[in-house]
């Protein structure tokens, strides 16, 4: 696969590498670090392939600059994180990369709008987000910015739905559009105020039988081809235990919980974020899933309080997915405290799941370890593991 940023762009460092020896690699950094925890080495699985070799990504978040001089709406360079490549193509996202930022280039320079700078602290553009349904063909755009609640109703809201018309006349089958104001002194692709400008308040994903919405801050698998594959081996992981419980840790906006929930009499997904659980609710309910229930609370919080719950004596299964760090200890320690039959650790960071197990391995074995090549092109995989009970 060709593309004209690679080697500048920091994003598809593998490209010149043929896909069967990136496979053949990380397959060698999965048996490595794990075969010395395991008691069979035909626990490890050969690691799931992605099923397209190009614009795998759903989502992607450009930046503004203007920092050398030149305007500039693209990725940062390989290891030169204050340095923006101007993206022309990206065969990792979408064939309609290109178009979409030349419309977004071309609208910023004919209305002049300034770029954010981080070092000024000044200026107005900040980000353009995308993402791309890739079973439904569906595009969001959320502009990020640096303006006032005021300036955006009275002066920016318009400038906005330029955009959004010229996105139009381009043919990139917009759904989706809202521009979020950002206050943040970091360099970050959020927002504290998100409005719609254009389309539905979200798009639709489809993932095996269930349809999913996502909103423009929700957590969604980067790849929808292969987060098929992994909610598909998550749920035979599960087994066929429809008279348990199971906790879903970390759940966002109910992946996980609403594809396995068949297996289960009841499954619990537990968050943090008020938004992923409105977001995980709505899910269910679109999907007509019954036996789901999402609480808004600290992972340790919520479980220190599972003694005194219904159903700690039906609890069998645990699937932990944590951000890239993993666990808090106090978590780890929740999670032993439980006791379950089994637990799924699923981690997009080895390393993370590996400091993890130390702990754990004192009273589960390994039975089932299947990394996924969730990032092609990359050094980066996503792993499930499952532990049972010693």
């Amino acid at each position: 696969m060709n593309c004209k940023h690679f080697g500048i762009c920091g994003g598809c460092s593998h490209l010149d590498i043929p896909y069967g020896d990136q496979l053949r690699t990380k397959q060698k950094l999965v048996h490595d670090s794990f075969h010395f925890l395991c008691d069979n080495s035909n626990v490890i699985r050969q690691i799931a392939p992605c099923p397209v070799d190009a614009y795998y990504r759903n989502k992607m978040e450009f930046v503004f600059d203007d920092e050398s001089g030149a305007f500039a709406l693209g990725l940062h360079q390989k290891a030169r994180y204050n340095k923006i490549v101007d993206i022309k193509e990206c065969s990792a996202f979408s064939e309609n990369t290109g178009k979409i930022l030349d419309t977004a280039r071309q609208w910023a320079m004919d209305n002049r709008i300034p770029i954010f700078s981080i070092k000024k602290q000044t200026g107005i553009l900040r980000y353009l987000v995308l993402r791309e349904t890739k079973k439904t063909k569906q595009l969001m755009c959320n502009l990020i910015v640096s303006v006032s609640p005021y300036v955006f109703e009275y002066e920016f809201k318009k400038l906005a739905l330029n955009l959004a018309e010229r996105l139009k006349k381009a043919n990139v089958s917009l759904a989706c559009m809202t521009v979020g104001l950002s206050n943040s002194k970091s360099d970050v692709a959020l927002a504290d105020q998100n409005y719609l400008i254009y389309g539905n308040d979200s798009i639709d994903e489809k993932i095996g039988k269930l349809t999913y919405k996502i909103f423009p801050y929700t957590f969604f698998q980067t790849n929808s081809y292969v987060c098929e594959e992994l909610y598909n081996t998550l749920r035979e992981l599960s087994g066929h235990s429809e008279e348990t419980t199971a906790f879903d840790l970390f759940c966002g906006s109910g992946g996980i919980a609403l594809y396995v929930s068949k297996v289960f009499e009841k499954i619990i997904g537990i968050e943090l974020n008020p938004k992923s659980i409105e977001n995980a609710a709505l899910n269910a309910n679109l999907n007509s899933i019954k036996n789901c229930e999402f609480v808004c609370d600290r992972v340790e919080n919520y479980l220190s309080k599972f003694d005194f719950s219904k159903f700690k004596v039906k609890l069998s299964t645990v699937i932990i997915d944590p951000p890239r760090a993993g666990l808090q200890k106090k978590s780890v320690q929740a999670v032993i405290d439980l006791n379950p039959s089994s637990i799924i650790y699923v981690s997009c960071k080895p390393e993370s799941i590996l400091n993890d197990l130390q702990n754990l391995l004192q009273y589960y074995k390994i039975t089932f370890v299947q990394p996924f090549d969730m990032f092609p092109h990359t050094p980066h995989l996503e792993i499930a593991v499952k532990l049972v009970h010693k």
